[in-house]
């Protein structure tokens, strides 16, 4: 991305997050060939995270599905960090001339007080909230192919993390690692090309955090990759 458009999608994030206010956080990804990160964040509280964070699993899977080239953006869906549930997430995709990806600029929006609100004012007339997030939330097929957002029928929730390892266990679940149960080679290979279906190993350091998961080496990860592309070259 040339230095005077990375200038200005920086500027927009600080101008946004004040225009908005500290219940929106808004974020700017910059997308390279060899790093992907982000590059500028607004209200960060919300998430947590900071400058320099890798891309969440639901924002690796949107790049490795190509989904910036059937649609400019994403909107509505469902999003959560630790200690605030209620957040709605939206996508908008920063490309070239070309229709390759440069960035992505997101805005996720803490409703949780809007929705306590909503629930007091119901409780005065002793009315439930019965209506589910999901009916607001859930990403548009329209907008997002049915497979980047959901799966086995269950609604897709974008997990906003700064850690790596989070974005891992979020692919394969931290049940599968249980310490008492030994993985074989093949288990572990297929570990691995799930992460890499997802886009894992795009994020710098991906490779020794999944080594640190598995128990392995960096160089058997590296193996394992080559033995994934071997045999889908079949």
């Amino acid at each position: 991305m040339k230095e005077e458009i990375f200038d200005q999608y920086e500027n927009l994030v600080y101008f946004l997050g004040k225009t908005l206010g500290t219940n929106y956080e808004i974020v700017f990804h910059l997308i390279e060939e060899d790093h992907s990160y982000i590059a500028a964040i607004a209200n960060n509280s919300i998430s947590g995270r900071t400058k320099n964070s890798p891309l969440t699993g639901f924002a690796l899977e949107l790049m490795k599905k190509k989904e910036y080239l059937k649609s400019d953006y994403v909107t509505n869906y469902k999003a959560k960090s630790s200690g605030v549930n209620h957040i709605q997430g939206s996508t908008f995709f920063i490309k070239d001339n070309q229709g390759n990806l440069d960035g992505m600029l997101c805005i996720n929006t803490d409703y949780t007080k809007y929705k306590n609100i909503a629930n007091d004012i119901l409780q005065l007339i002793n009315i439930t909230n019965d209506d589910s997030d999901s009916q607001n939330n859930t990403v548009k097929s329209n907008q997002l192919s049915s497979s980047a957002a959901q799966e086995n029928g269950d609604e897709f929730v974008e997990v906003l993390s700064s850690n790596i390892k989070d974005i891992i266990f979020e692919v394969i679940g931290p049940g599968v690692l249980n310490e008492n149960f030994l993985l074989n080679q093949d288990a572990k290979i297929h570990i691995v090309e799930q992460l890499e279906k997802k886009g894992i190993f795009q994020l710098k350091g991906a490779v020794s955090q999944v080594a640190e998961v598995l128990n392995v080496s960096e160089p058997s990860v590296y193996r394992y990759l080559k033995i994934i592309t071997k045999a889908n070259q079949v």
